[in-house]
């Protein structure tokens, strides 16, 4: 427990407290007296003749002033009191005579003890770092050199051609026709080489107070070298041939050199740190470049970035980092970034984490689509394509894409997706029209739509294609051929039985081969031997939306037709197979060995070949509607023809199966 309640608290006595306040006065007037008194950085208004005009304008001081368009430095030269002031006659008369100075002036004098009090009035403008060579006083400080140095001659120049013909000193001159002035002109500023090109005289300067020319780096220099480099020049009759003399004489050339060896060392520390930012710079460029590249890569490619950690050197850290692991074995640049900046804490930068990689994949997705939207503006006239589909995350995502004309050549571009959208048509219709709106895209410059046969898009009252047209008459609907074409394929194929089984029976032949190794490599052994030159054609897994896997499953029965009865009895012979999979090799090669199966498959490989013919000519981004209007008149006639070739393809089938007669049907009793 705290036992500060039982110490008596003890105070100071008065006379300690008086001490200690006398003692602490004397420590603070010790200390002020130490620092430095204003007054010692003025100039003294009455100055004895033996001291130099060099030496009183060391003793200037430097006042720094910002206007609000551009930064003026000026320099404020104070004058202080002589202390030693007799009576307020002789101010008043000093006042007088300094009334027309650019200096400060002092109004009014009094002492307090030994210390003089002086109010000041600070002049308008700094001397020396006016805007006007002209005024500049003969001798310039290192201040002054120093801040025109850094700021150049740009604001000096004046070179105006209204400036000119009001401020410039005026010349007479006689001509035959009349009695005219010479001014001083704006081609002083440039010369001429002997090759045409044109130079701008940047160190020549015009003095609007005095209207004469001045050598903006002899006149700041001090280098005496004519009257450029002093009362200023105006022989404008002589400027041409006076002004090439002096930028070619000694002098000159020497204070350029001069100019620019002071320019070195005034920049030297801004040098160093332009470099340092330079080199930085360039190097994470270097990063960046070879980070946008394996993005591109891998985006071209469909592929995942990212896999279950971001650890370089892991085997799971996903394609992003795996791809710049294998680049940097070969790019010494790389390979020491990554040795110097992977595998950080958090906070450290090496712009190989996975947010960088989607802030420049979301940089890279705008630039993209601002290039697309540009085209399209450009075309004027479009055309859209709407689709809707959940992803893997169960999100349903509308898709938009656009067709327009680029030159002469129709171009098919994938412009967004938009996440849960709806799917009602006006829902559809408005989420369109909101993000056409949102880029600025015009909907009436929309000629054409193109969308699946669901109701809710292609509706003749309620569906998405109405709604646009109702606010854009040209808008011409076109159903998706693809998909119509598609949709025809499949109700084909379950309108009759037959074909049922048929696809059933190719289904379950993909099966059976691919459920082991073994099998598979038996097949496929087998329909090599067919033709080595020639493409060799497996099974396929059929898929209800592509109908090419169909296409190829049954052109590899009618080419692999023999072949694959080999493989089944091979199988249902082998004593080493279990007795359920010779079973079942059996019951697949009697139904090979019937006139039925290779019927349709040489009848279903003729319509879908030229269906997956017309699918890729119809999925061309490039096609015109008169094409696809072609090609499916074309596949109509095609299967209308079909309907008369029963003789032909049942010839073809007992061809190829060897089989003269159709399985017998059993037909079960009516009671």
């Amino acid at each position: 427990m705290d036992d500060r309640h039982k110490t008596p608290r003890i105070y100071a006595s008065g006379a300690q407290k008086r001490k200690l306040k006398v003692d602490r006065y004397n420590q603070r007037e010790e200390v002020i007296s130490q620092i430095p008194k204003l007054t010692n950085y003025f100039i003294s208004s009455r100055q004895s003749a033996n001291v130099s005009k060099n030496e009183t304008n060391n003793e200037n001081v430097e006042i720094l002033t910002s206007n609000e368009n551009e930064t003026i430095c000026e320099n404020v030269v104070v004058e202080q009191s002589n202390p030693k002031v007799e009576n307020n006659e002789s101010i008043e008369k000093e006042k007088n005579d300094d009334s027309e100075s650019r200096k400060l002036n002092i109004e009014n004098t009094n002492t307090i003890g030994n210390e003089p009090i002086v109010e000041l009035e600070i002049s308008k403008t700094f001397i020396g770092f006016e805007n006007d060579v002209g005024i500049w006083p003969q001798n310039s400080t290192n201040e002054m050199i120093t801040y025109w140095i850094k700021q150049g001659s740009k604001h000096l120049q004046n070179c105006d051609k209204i400036v000119l013909e009001t401020k410039s000193v005026q010349q007479d001159r006689v001509d035959r026709s009349a009695h005219k002035t010479r001014k001083c002109s704006i081609h002083f500023f440039k010369r001429i080489t002997k090759n045409k090109e044109v130079i701008n005289r940047n160190w020549l300067c015009f003095s609007p107070t005095t209207g004469k020319l001045y050598c903006y780096i002899c006149k700041l220099l001090g280098i005496k070298s004519g009257k450029l480099s002093s009362d200023g020049f105006c022989d404008w009759k002589h400027a041409a041939e006076k002004l090439s003399q002096h930028e070619t004489s000694k002098h000159h050339l020497e204070a350029i050199l001069s100019l620019n060896h002071r320019e070195r060392k005034i920049g030297c520390l801004d040098l160093q740190l332009q470099k340092q930012i330079a080199e930085l710079s360039s190097y994470w460029r270097k990063v960046l470049k070879r980070v946008v590249s394996t993005i591109k890569f891998i985006a071209e490619r469909g592929l995942a970035f990212r896999g279950d950690n971001e650890i370089i050197g892991s085997p799971r850290n996903g394609n992003y980092l795996g791809i710049l692991e294998l680049v940097a074995e070969f790019d010494p640049f790389l390979s020491a970034h990554i040795r110097d900046h992977a595998n950080k804490k958090s906070g450290h930068t090496n712009y190989l984490s996975s947010t960088i990689c989607e802030e420049l994949i979301d940089l890279m997705a705008k630039e993209v689509l601002g290039e697309i939207i540009t085209r399209i503006k450009k075309s004027k006239y479009y055309s859209v394509s709407v689709d809707s589909t959940p992803d893997e995350a169960h999100i349903d995502q509308m898709t938009i894409v656009v067709r327009y004309m680029e030159e002469i050549t129709p171009v098919e571009r994938f412009l967004t997706f938009v996440p849960n959208c709806g799917h009602t048509g006006i829902e559809m219709a408005n989420t369109l029209i909101t993000f056409l709106d949102y880029h600025k895209i015009g909907l009436n410059d929309c000629r054409g739509q193109s969308y699946n046969n669901a109701a809710n898009m292609s509706g003749k009252y309620q569906g998405m294609q109405a709604l646009i047209k109702n606010k854009n008459e040209f808008a011409e609907f076109v159903p998706c051929c693809g998909h119509s074409l598609n949709l025809v394929g499949k109700t084909a194929a379950n309108s009759c039985v037959a074909a049922i089984r048929f696809f059933d029976f190719i289904q379950n032949l993909y099966v059976f081969f691919t459920a082991t190794p073994t099998r598979y490599a038996l097949l496929t052994k087998k329909l090599a031997s067919i033709d080595k030159n020639k493409r060799v054609y497996v099974l396929k897994n059929l898929n209800e939306t592509r109908w090419s896997c169909r296409a190829d499953a049954t052109k590899a029965v009618v080419f692999g037709y023999d072949f694959i009865k080999e493989a089944l009895e091979e199988i249902s012979n082998d004593l080493e197979q279990k007795d359920i999979v010779k079973i079942e090799s059996k019951k697949l090669n009697e139904s090979m060995c019937t006139l039925e199966v290779a019927f349709y498959a040489i009848f279903w490989n003729d319509i879908l070949e030229r269906f997956d013919l017309t699918s890729h000519l119809l999925q061309d981004p490039k096609i015109v509607l008169q094409t696809a209007v072609n090609a499916l008149n074309s596949l109509l006639s095609f299967v209308q023809e079909i309907r008369n070739k029963y003789e032909e393809y049942e010839e073809k089938a007992k061809q190829m199966s060897g089989i003269k007669d159709y399985a017998p049907i059993r037909y079960r009793k009516k009671n």
